[in-house]
């Protein structure tokens, strides 16, 4: 009995000491975070540019922020027809690669214990490369800079581009906050004022083969200006370590 009294004495004394502690990252904590949408179940990684996002924190009050992601899409189709007179062979390759970064900071106000606002800056560049190759019998056609789509509305075939490749850089002024839920584990919003330019690729289409002389080679040049409030629409829910 004694035993059991003193464990709980223990315990009550420990519940009372910690309950006046921050729960706010200390220097060295590490943080990173997912976006949760509850009105339509998405789950998503954090920013803009769906970026795995980490924060260090300098101290209690700077954290420094990253933010980088990766992703490649590859797609094949073939149509082969090799009995007969009129054999054909068709394939069609496409392949896309996406990656960015970007670098930022944080300025944590004094809030509360489990509140902490914050405003700080991003920095971040993208890019995305795309290229397809079309086997057509004899004939090879080689595109770079995206993905050449056909299709035939009753009087012409139209051609359109997909996945179109591009650069873009930019800086983001941020405001945000974190609740924290119970140590190391934290709820919060963001929003941000993006200054932000988007370069699309040109594509360039050379053919070899039959049909050779169909080279179309892009020259024009095509960007995006992007100047205004954004937001995350969902929660940030994170943890540090």
């Amino acid at each position: 009995m004694a035993g059991v009294f003193a464990s709980i004495t223990t315990y009550s004394q420990t519940i009372k000491t910690d309950s006046l502690k921050s729960l706010k990252p200390q220097a060295g904590n590490f943080s990173t975070e997912l976006n949760f949408n509850p009105f339509n179940g998405q789950l998503k990684l954090n920013n803009s540019l769906n970026q795995v996002k980490v924060r260090y924190f300098v101290n209690s009050s700077v954290a420094l922020r990253l933010g980088f992601n990766l992703s490649k899409k590859d797609s094949t189709s073939n149509f082969n027809n090799p009995y007969g007179v009129n054999s054909s062979f068709y394939n069609d390759s496409r392949h896309t690669t996406t990656y960015g970064v970007n670098f930022g900071f944080e300025k944590h106000l004094a809030g509360t214990r489990r509140l902490s606002p914050y405003i700080g800056a991003d920095v971040y560049y993208a890019k995305k490369s795309s290229n397809q190759t079309i086997v057509n019998n004899q004939s090879t056609t080689t595109v770079s800079g995206g993905w050449l789509s056909y299709s035939y509305n009753g009087n012409a075939t139209i051609q359109t581009v997909q996945e179109n490749g591009y650069s873009r850089y930019g800086v983001n002024l941020i405001s945000g906050f974190d609740f924290y839920i119970a140590p190391h584990f934290f709820f919060g919003y963001e929003f941000g004022f993006d200054l932000s330019k988007k370069n699309y690729d040109n594509v360039n289409v050379t053919v070899t083969g039959q049909g050779s002389g169909n080279n179309n080679n892009s020259n024009s040049t095509v960007s995006a200006f992007n100047f205004g409030t954004n937001l995350m629409n969902g929660i940030r829910l994170g943890y540090n370590f």
